[in-house]
């Protein structure tokens, strides 16, 4: 060694680097479908919110200009007519594959001057991702508006 110390190597050699990238790799591949599911149903989460704040806004608007106001629905068109907004609005704003799949009173909500709905009973309003996940948005009697949902 010719009187010279040898110096002690330091770092990581290409094995330990490819193993420690091959980890890496497996855990993101693991966790990535997972984020996207998310990423989809948070979409249906904010055009259910999108479109009951709409329904609370022509609540309030009735009550406050003491008359009443409708929101009419176009199912074919996958959109909603909300008065006083020029062009329709589509839960599809938030993602193409949310669509409007029914109602369970026709094409047209209407709230009366007391905030109330028009005929008296429950209003459903169901909307489905490309996941088969739901959103059920209810409208009771008195106007009380709420989501609930169910995740695939």
């Amino acid at each position: 060694m010719n009187g010279r110390k040898m110096a002690k190597q330091k770092g990581f050699t290409i094995i330990e680097n490819v193993i420690v990238i091959c980890i890496i790799a497996i855990v993101v591949a693991i966790a990535i479908p997972p984020y996207r599911k998310m990423g989809i149903n948070g979409n249906l989460k904010a055009a259910a919110r999108d479109m009951m704040s709409d329904f609370s806004f022509m609540r309030e608007r009735a009550k406050s200009e003491n008359q009443n106001f409708s929101i009419a629905f176009h199912q074919d068109n996958n959109n909603y007519a909300v008065p006083g907004v020029a062009n329709p609005k589509s839960p599809a704003y938030f993602s193409r594959d949310i669509t409007i799949t029914g109602t369970n009173f026709g094409a047209t909500l209407t709230f009366q001057t007391r905030g109330t709905t028009s005929p008296p009973g429950d209003k459903t309003i169901t909307l489905a991702n490309g996941l088969g996940s739901t959103a059920t948005i209810t409208i009771g009697t008195v106007g009380r508006i709420y989501v609930s949902y169910t995740f695939n």
